[in-house]
């Protein structure tokens, strides 16, 4: 079952510019991971494009790039340069928005740079997509998108292990569980934004993350339309919601990506 991109009110032949964002945050390539660090936390952006001096596109630092990155110690005063993505997806500012949605289908990708004879013009996200269908009726329920038995940690481990897990998932956040019932919710802004204040220092991540997890979590139940999950999304400017039954049990996970697989 899928639901047509024009449910939306979106053309699928128009530009990209349509829903794209046309003042991107950005950084240049000779800047210090730690302006990207910055940046990232500023705007809550998962990933950024890396101009030359000139304003032409040479790669994507992502949230990722920089959390694995600090595992493998390195130092943060590098140049961006030295862990940016150069084998980047983009897309033109003439492509139609129907191109696009496929292009995000085959990557898998959260976003892309748009581009105008190799300037950075804007950024699309799949947010920019899923966003446009918050007032529209799915017509499904929760349940038939969201990942069932889905990845969790537990209160106890350290803030180190959950970065690890992060790292290695590559899941941009981790409901946190405790006898099945949903605890609180970690996402990898989160643990930048902790690793940051902390001076970039190791030591700090010994502690449990029960002591930094949000405990006020959003979620959803798997009886609603994906819509109100998406309108949900859209208010509190996240990717993604666990989904629990009326005890708190954890129940499953539902993300942009989930929803946008079943556009078409």
């Amino acid at each position: 079952m899928s639901i047509e991109l024009e449910k939306s009110g979106l053309d699928r032949f128009q530009s990209v510019t349509r829903i794209s964002n046309p003042n991107p945050t950005f950084c240049k390539e000779s800047d210090k991971i730690t302006d990207a660090v910055k940046k990232i936390l500023a705007t809550s952006h998962r990933r950024i494009p890396i101009v030359t001096r000139r304003h032409d596109v040479v790669g994507v630092l992502s949230l990722m790039d920089i959390l694995n990155a600090f595992l493998r110690r390195q130092n943060m005063a590098d140049k961006i340069s030295t862990i940016m993505s150069r084998d980047m997806i983009f897309c033109n500012v003439e492509d139609p928005i129907g191109l696009i949605l496929q292009k995000f289908k085959f990557s898998r990708r959260g976003g892309f740079p748009v581009l105008s004879k190799k300037k950075l013009v804007g950024m699309v996200s799949e947010r920019d997509f899923v966003k446009h269908f918050s007032n529209v009726d799915f017509g499904m329920k929760v349940e038939e998108l969201m990942t069932r038995k889905p990845f969790f940690i537990t209160p106890d481990i350290t803030i180190l292990d959950c970065l690890k897990s992060i790292a290695n998932t590559r899941y941009r956040r981790l409901p946190v569980v405790k006898s099945s019932k949903l605890v609180g919710i970690e996402a990898g802004t989160d643990l930048l934004k902790y690793i940051k204040e902390n001076g970039f220092s190791f030591s700090s991540l010994a502690k449990p993350i029960e002591s930094i997890m949000i405990k006020d979590v959003i979620s959803v139940s798997k009886e609603k339309d994906v819509s109100d999950a998406i309108k949900k999304m859209k208010a509190k400017d996240i990717g993604g919601l666990p989904v629990i039954d009326d005890k708190g049990n954890l129940e499953g996970f539902i993300t942009e990506r989930d929803i946008l697989e079943e556009i078409v």
